[in-house]
């Protein structure tokens, strides 16, 4: 692939506070990890933050720990913190990117981005969906409060967004409809894993071996995995060779589905939960599965879809929001919430071998799978056009 660089004299500052502070791996955090590792690796003039709440005031982290913490976000501790004034006068351009879960900082950007406006910053914003102000009622408290005042705030002050579907992309606009012409461009996340060479634990390659559905995202109402788990259920009845898997953490309001799931008479049997697991074994456990589904009620993209289609597995979702846009004829659809669809089609592809060699070798043949270099690609394009 050509590279295309920034001009020269353009740095590019980076808030990751709330992603060093949360240690998350999802979606949002694979962004962040895919864009840095590149934007390093390219030698592209970075400053990386960290808010430091009780000085009320950034820090940056090297370069060399960044990757360090890459390779071991949940347990890296930093050694180094070096004090930065981001407005103090420079000969350089300066881009304010912000791609993390910004809107729950400390740091409020109705008070940042006017200050970065004075200083003669751009910004530019990574907005994933605009789920929080569409449904609100799926979300913490803290978001609920926080992503409003923050769409404000990028309403008024950014210089361009970038959003990972045109549905988020028609979601935004419909949002801001009111305010001033804001540049946007659509970005679509990768597929591609950046380290999934090594062999899975041994304690997964049992289950691997079983035909099993899975199930990658966030423990939480919105992504229906109640749904799939009543569909399991119903299909156990006939099919004692099926097995179900779950993979994600665990999010808001689920307590009731955890607990069911905790003492469900198959878990551990034909059932299993795995909240923690790193690449490599993510990896497998897509190219190994016999069916996915990604059942979520909205998405502004929905990454699990898009890495199965990438291992070449027939895919189930629901037929809503920016699964459409990214699934096209690739997935099998399902009306939301449809119990008895979702049956049909995992047991018609169970019971029928032709019909799913049939799936699989339309998606190896012609499933073209977006990469993490094509999205930093397409990103700096896109920084460099303003």
């Amino acid at each position: 692939m050509k590279k295309n660089y920034l001009q020269q004299n353009i740095v590019v500052y980076i808030d990751i506070s709330e992603f060093v502070i949360s240690r998350a791996t999802t979606g949002i955090q694979r962004m962040i990890q895919e864009f840095l590792k590149r934007a390093i690796a390219n030698n592209l003039d970075i400053k990386v933050l960290f808010f430091n709440e009780n000085t009320k005031s950034y820090e940056q982290l090297l370069n060399s720990e960044i990757l360090d913490f890459l390779q071991n976000v949940k347990s890296y501790s930093f050694k180094n913190f070096k004090n930065i004034d981001i407005f103090k006068p420079t000969k350089s351009k300066k881009i304010f990117f912000d791609i993390d879960v910004i809107w729950n900082s400390p740091l409020k950007r109705a008070l940042l981005y006017p200050k970065l406006n004075a200083n003669n910053f751009k910004i530019v914003n990574f907005i994933y969906d605009l789920i929080p102000v569409k449904f609100s009622h799926f979300f913490y408290e803290k978001t609920k409060n926080n992503f409003a005042p923050f769409l404000d705030a990028v309403c008024n002050y950014s210089d361009l967004v970038l959003l990972d579907s045109n549905c988020a992309k028609d979601d935004f606009y419909n949002y801001t409809r009111q305010s001033r012409d804001i540049k946007t461009s659509v970005v679509y996340l990768g597929s591609d894993f950046s380290q999934h060479l090594q062999n899975s634990k041994i304690s997964y390659n049992e289950i691997m071996s079983k035909k099993y559905i899975l199930f990658v995202g966030t423990i939480e109402p919105r992504k229906e995995q109640q749904l799939l788990l009543n569909a399991f259920e119903t299909l156990h009845q006939s099919i004692s060779d099926l097995y179900l898997v779950f993979i994600g953490r665990r999010g808001w309001n689920v307590e009731n589905f955890l607990k069911t799931l905790d003492n469900h008479p198959l878990r551990n049997k034909y059932i299993f939960y795995f909240e923690e697991i790193d690449d490599s074994t993510l990896h497998c456990f897509y190219h190994k599965a016999f069916l996915v589904t990604y059942l979520s009620q909205y998405e502004g993209f929905g990454l699990p879809v898009v890495e199965s289609l990438s291992a070449g597995i027939p895919t189930i979702v629901s037929k809503n929001s920016s699964l459409v846009e990214i699934g096209k004829d690739f997935v099998e659809y399902i009306q939301n919430s449809s119990l008895t669809e979702l049956v049909n089609i995992i047991s018609h592809y169970y019971q029928d071998s032709a019909a799913y060699k049939e799936r699989r070798n339309y998606i190896q043949n012609y499933y073209k799978p977006p990469s993490w270099d094509d999205t930093y690609q397409k990103i700096i394009n896109n920084l460099d056009s303003i």
